[in-house]
């Protein structure tokens, strides 16, 4: 398990730690956002990216040691079954992206309360909206059950169909009917949802989509390194409107930090990420 730390340092009283896990982590600016959030409000807490190859080995190691932690790809979903508790909302989705460590471990899916959230401020109305969302990985699973919740209607495609068909099928026992596309076509629908890595930072080059986007759509992308993707590049080039992986993730962010008990700087928070990934580009 390898380390990426950001640390706040403070002389008293007692230093709780937090992190986010993956692999690859290396990318993640969870911790540029989330030291900045803590030395914002005074807190004596530090914040780390941890890389996490096996899961079910590193669980008892970071329950011990850290009263909280963000869970990113591939490990949304296997967490699930390791945890004491989960949030109703996570317990549906099936994934889980944030955790509170104490006399018992509770899981929660921030990522659902951010991705709605950005998508609600370009689009206020989801209700019967025809959202195409590509991926089915964690990610996808908490957006296509927060857009059905919205009352939208929701169509996925996944690079392994079987994959696709199989999330199909648990949402419609769980929830309602989605469709499976054969191929990426963006045609018909109100919206489109990248929740795949592709185009992530450092292969900013791919995307997900190769087929023209409709000028009157609007495109989001869940990917926030880079800050704007081959993508939504390409979706402005085509006059859509797009929104940026940024609003997800400085929400999701904030989410965390309200379960583990502190008020977000949500402001300061996206100033940070976008100056990082700026001086980045």
């Amino acid at each position: 398990m390898t380390k990426k730390a950001g640390m706040v340092t403070h002389p008293d009283g007692e230093v709780k730690k937090y992190a986010v896990i993956g692999n690859p982590i290396k990318h993640s600016l969870s911790p540029v956002m989330h030291t900045a959030a803590f030395r914002a409000l005074g807190v004596n807490a530090t914040y780390e990216a941890l890389e996490v190859e096996n899961l079910s080995r590193a669980y008892d190691y970071l329950k011990e040691n850290y009263a909280g932690i963000n869970v990113t790809i591939p490990h949304k979903e296997t967490i699930v079954e390791l945890l004491d508790e989960k949030e109703m909302a996570a317990d549906l989705i099936g994934a889980v992206n944030c955790v509170k460590f104490g006399r018992k471990a509770m899981g929660f899916n921030t990522d659902l309360h951010g991705a709605i959230s950005a998508l609600k401020d370009v689009v206020p109305h989801l209700r019967e909206k025809n959202i195409l969302v590509l991926g089915a990985g964690g990610a996808a699973r908490a957006i296509i059950f927060g857009c059905l919740m919205e009352g939208a209607n929701v169509t996925i495609y996944n690079r392994t169909v079987r994959k696709a068909e199989a999330l199909a099928k648990e949402i419609g026992e769980k929830m309602k009917d989605i469709e499976v596309q054969r191929r990426p076509d963006p045609v018909g629908f109100d919206i489109l949802i990248n929740a795949t890595s592709a185009g992530m930072y450092p292969k900013v080059d791919e995307t997900p989509l190769t087929s023209g986007i409709p000028s009157n759509m609007v495109v989001m992308d869940i990917v926030y390194n880079p800050l704007e993707t081959r993508l939504l590049r390409k979706a402005k080039e085509a006059g859509a409107r797009t929104i940026s992986g940024l609003e997800m993730f400085v929400r999701q962010g904030a989410e965390s930090l309200r379960i583990w008990g502190y008020d977000p700087p949500v402001s300061l928070m996206r100033e940070v990420v976008t100056k990082e990934l700026m001086k980045n580009d």
